[in-house]
């Protein structure tokens, strides 16, 4: 490993502990809000959509389909909420250094996969709750994280550098992730999207991610359409935006 890249991973390396060390400091809770907001998040939504809307899904608890919806949304939309505001956070930084200053969303987004970890630890104890069998089978879904990551980080170059040029864009990545929410098979299953608008829900990779968890868990079936197809678009996907950041690098550090 050249000189060049050892650097590029230890500064990666120290913004990322720097981001995990900071999250939670001022909280009264701490770190028991990775497990405390997914679990009301879906308790809130299985009310909802379960009991007023009549939602239904075959041989399934709802709470268990939720949840294994949502530990993948949040990973997605937090990790976006903090890598958007990454470039404006650390202005003093970017003005006064010269560093690869994509290392600074890619840290936020490092930082949240043991958030991830840690909620998929908790969904394998609401299985074990709800009287199904730990597979060593289950463990397979962790390879979904790759292209979630590649996925999560291309989304937050471009919207973190577009954040750090246009002020206001932050509010119409509010509304972009408003909209992925229920773009995403969380609240519904795929099959009950009717097939003049499957297209939106095919051209979004979480759903890809999301419901080759779900044949996992509630079907002990490996699709590996679903696993290969969202790490080839990852990575395509990556390149790209990486490409757009390095672009507008310049731009950013003149107008931040």
């Amino acid at each position: 490993m050249s000189k060049k890249l050892k650097l590029y991973f230890q500064l990666l390396e120290v913004l990322t502990i720097r981001e995990l060390k900071s999250r939670y400091r001022a909280s009264i809770l701490g770190p028991l809000w990775i497990i405390i907001q997914p679990l009301l998040t879906t308790l809130f939504l299985a009310v909802v959509f379960e009991k007023i809307v009549k939602i239904k899904i075959n041989n399934i608890p709802y709470f268990l389909f939720l949840y294994s919806g949502i530990m993948v949304w949040n990973f997605f939309e937090q990790s976006i909420n903090l890598a958007k505001e990454s470039l404006v956070w650390n202005r003093d930084l970017i003005t006064k250094s010269k560093f690869n200053k994509e290392v600074l969303p890619i840290s936020y987004v490092l930082s949240k996969i043991i958030d991830y970890l840690v909620n998929f630890l908790v969904f394998l104890i609401l299985l074990i709750i709800y009287h199904f069998k730990i597979k060593l089978l289950f463990f397979i879904t962790i390879f979904n994280l790759f292209p979630l990551f590649l996925t999560v980080t291309s989304v937050s170059l471009i919207f973190s550098a577009l954040n750090a040029i246009f002020r206001d864009f932050g509010r119409i990545i509010e509304f972009i992730l408003l909209l992925g929410f229920y773009a995403t098979p969380i609240i519904y299953s795929e099959n009950m999207i009717p097939e003049k608008i499957k297209i939106f829900i095919q051209i979004n990779p979480l759903s890809y991610i999301i419901n080759f968890n779900r044949q996992v868990f509630f079907e002990n079936k490996v699709d590996y359409y679903n696993l290969f197809l969202p790490a080839i678009f990852g990575v395509i996907f990556f390149i790209i935006s990486w490409l757009i950041f390095k672009k507008l690098e310049k731009k950013i550090v003149d107008l931040i």
